[in-house]
């Protein structure tokens, strides 16, 4: 097994029946059977799509994962629009500046969560409303929303069901919903299991496009690091997330 679920790269070669792509393309992908920590990887199709332009390969090699999590947590699934209010756990996680900046381009409010030295970022992303969990209990804060997007879990989960307005949704990344209590607070919910979409990724290149969201890279560190990096990840304290250098950005 070779890790690895983003890349971003040039079209090396193409299969007999490829169509949406030519040899010398410049794409990024969400490879649903990893292999990006490498310097070829294989993507279809259905994965891959034409990297944005204004963002460099190792900038947009962090967008494809993160941004599809985000986008069909709260847009397939949640169905968020304008108006509604939505809570974000881990606002300064990979998923959450991708979803904070998503919603807000939806029109939606929103509410999102991290450690006191990231509440600046998450203004930055466009929060509404910050709240320091090291400090502040969300419930406190958060009520009546209409949507919670968690990648937490445990505590955080349990305690989310009771902040969601009657007919809300829950959509959790990290565990498996409790549907006594969906039903005692008479809520929806769902546990997501991303999977990769090229046209999802094409309207999420349109965003960065129109400068709607930014990927948050923190650290990039050549490939002979992927164990460093592997490590920090671990932790699930990342900042945004980080980039492995394959090669260097093709010319042209």
């Amino acid at each position: 097994m070779v890790p690895g679920y983003d890349i971003a790269g040039v079209v090396e070669k193409t299969g007999g029946k490829i169509t949406r792509f030519k040899v010398g393309d410049p794409v990024y992908a969400y490879v649903l059977w990893g292999g990006g920590w490498a310097e070829y990887a294989v993507a279809t199709e259905g994965e891959a799509a034409i990297k944005p332009p204004s963002l460099n390969f190792l900038t947009a090699a962090a967008v494809p994962l993160t941004a599809l999590t985000a986008w069909q947590s709260l847009i397939d699934v949640a169905k968020l629009s304008a108006g509604q209010t939505v809570l974000i756990h881990g606002g300064s996680g990979g998923v959450g500046t991708m979803a904070i900046q998503i919603a807000k381009a939806r029109g939606a409010r929103v509410i999102a969560t991290a450690s006191t030295r990231n509440q600046d970022l998450l203004k930055q992303l466009g929060a509404d409303v910050a709240i320091d969990y090291t400090q502040t209990k969300f419930e406190e804060v958060a009520k009546d929303v209409d949507v919670v997007l968690d990648s937490v879990g445990s505590d955080t989960l349990a305690r989310s069901y009771g902040v969601v307005k009657k007919g809300g949704f829950i959509a959790t990344l990290v565990a498996r919903l409790d549907q006594a209590d969906l039903d005692k607070h008479g809520i929806r919910g769902a546990s997501i299991a991303v999977k990769p979409n090229a046209d999802q990724l094409g309207e999420i290149t349109k965003l960065i496009e129109e400068r709607k969201l930014r990927p948050i890279v923190t650290r990039m560190l050549p490939l002979a690091n992927a164990v460093e990096a592997h490590r920090q990840a671990a932790t699930h304290h990342t900042r945004g997330k980080m980039v492995l250098k394959v090669a260097d950005e093709p010319r042209g």
